[in-house]
């Protein structure tokens, strides 16, 4: 899969978690995720025209709790674009701990597409961040903590670039209702700055609507005041 390095960070930034479950004793979370295994939620991201870009699907594989938090274990393939390419598969975790969900901040350097590189033999990735999280008691008005990211891959041992991710002005603007082909969901409305230091500096700015019990909805991503990519929850099967 061709490398797209720097275009529009933030694409499902905050995999979220919403539905309680009853097993999973994490105080006072809410979840912005579905926590039934088995869940899978398709996303599909399209560029600044509006033409489809990419597939991503992701599903809910494992819940379990380690002390006082619960944790969730999700599986995401993205889909390979050309009969000539494979379908990229990772993994992540996320968590909930004290009525905060903390979320997977690989999420914040989609692209630079790193799982490329995870793949590769020779090359290691070594992400370093902050951990950003949304508070149970989430409400519009609120402003949400910043963080930061950084990314250093090597080969065979050799330095091959570094990037720094910064995320900065997370507000919750307002609740709204969302519809795509998944459903009708009511959502709230985040932004937030995002400042991506590598080769070159890019700023941009994400907006991203969220609901109770899915997650991520919609994601648009500006730059320059210009919509530069977006992505849709497409579908939700359980």
């Amino acid at each position: 899969m061709k490398t797209k390095v720097l275009k529009s960070i933030v694409f499902s930034c905050f995999f979220l978690f919403s539905v309680s479950v009853p097993q999973l004793k994490a105080q006072d979370c809410k979840y912005f995720y579905p926590t039934k295994k088995g869940t899978e939620l398709v996303y599909t991201s399209y560029d600044k025209k509006g033409r489809k870009d990419a597939v991503q699907t992701q599903k809910v594989v494992d819940n379990k709790q380690v002390g006082n938090a619960s944790v969730f274990v999700i599986e995401q393939t993205l889909k390979a674009q050309d009969k000539n390419e494979k379908d990229i598969k990772t993994s992540f975790e996320v968590k909930c701990v004290d009525g905060k969900f903390y979320l997977n901040m690989d999420d914040f350097t989609k692209g630079i597409n790193l799982d490329q590189y995870r793949q590769n033999p020779d090359m290691a990735v070594v992400v370093k961040s902050d951990e950003l999280f949304i508070p149970s008691d989430l409400s519009v008005g609120a402003t949400l903590p910043a963080g930061e990211v950084n990314v250093d891959v090597t080969v065979s041992g050799i330095p091959m670039f570094t990037t720094n991710v910064q995320v900065k002005d997370r507000k919750v603007e307002t609740r709204e209702t969302i519809t795509t082909t998944a459903g009708s969901f009511d959502c709230f409305k985040i932004s937030a700055d995002v400042i991506t230091k590598s080769m070159m500096t890019i700023e941009s700015k994400t907006i991203q609507w969220i609901a109770e019990g899915v997650g991520v909805v919609k994601t648009e991503t500006y730059t320059k005041g210009k919509l530069a990519g977006s992505q849709v929850l497409t579908k939700i099967t359980k």
